[in-house]
């Protein structure tokens, strides 16, 4: 996006004119229209008093990107953080209720052990999830969403084959993690190899 292209997406987002926002900037109608069209750029001494008036810093609005779309994806991420550390707090609360709970009655230490244990993994993946996310960008195509379900579906059969024939409960919740770092090694893979054939 262009500088003109900014200046016109910002006066649009303010529900000005071309006049008003001459007005504002001490300069003629036909500046500003020149300015919206590429014809002409802001001079120095005009940078400043715009960036200011639209409520953005210099770099954004000299940057060659799309201001609008940066904020939202800064959002996003800032309501995908809370989300997950919210999650995590919600888990660990409901993990301690039961195991306060289970203590006074008869339950035997080896459930109360697998509770919190089933608990710290659901928020060591929700972490692991959310901080792999972070630095990895997320490439939707319909290959690794296949694969993705593939592992998926293997590491569910082989839980539920482990826990019934050697009856360990307790113990077999660590292949869902195991299943869930193949999932991001592929990811990570598929990504790396995408990089590739892009340069």
């Amino acid at each position: 996006m262009n500088i003109g292209e900014k200046i016109y997406n910002l006066r649009k987002k303010k529900n000005m004119s071309q006049e008003e926002l001459a007005s504002v900037l001490n300069v003629s109608r036909q500046t500003i229209s020149k300015w919206e069209t590429g014809e002409s750029n802001p001079d120095i001494d005009k940078i400043v008093p715009l960036c200011n008036f639209f409520e953005i810093s210099t770099d954004e609005f000299l940057k060659d990107r799309d201001i609008v779309y940066e904020k939202n994806l800064t959002k996003e991420k800032k309501k995908n953080k809370a989300l997950t550390f919210s999650l995590c707090l919600i888990i660990f609360g409901v993990m301690m209720i039961l195991v306060i709970l289970l203590e006074e009655t008869e339950i035997s230490e080896g459930i109360i052990g697998a509770i919190i244990m089933f608990g710290i993994t659901l928020i060591g993946v929700l972490l692991i999830y959310y901080f792999m996310s972070n630095q990895v960008e997320k490439k939707k195509d319909r290959q690794g969403n296949i694969m993705n379900k593939i592992i998926f579906l293997g590491t569910t059969i082989i839980y539920i084959l482990i826990s019934f024939i050697w009856h360990a409960w307790a113990y077999s919740w660590i292949i869902f993690i195991i299943g869930f770092l193949l999932m991001q090694i592929a990811k990570l893979i598929r990504m790396l190899g995408d990089d590739k054939f892009e340069k």
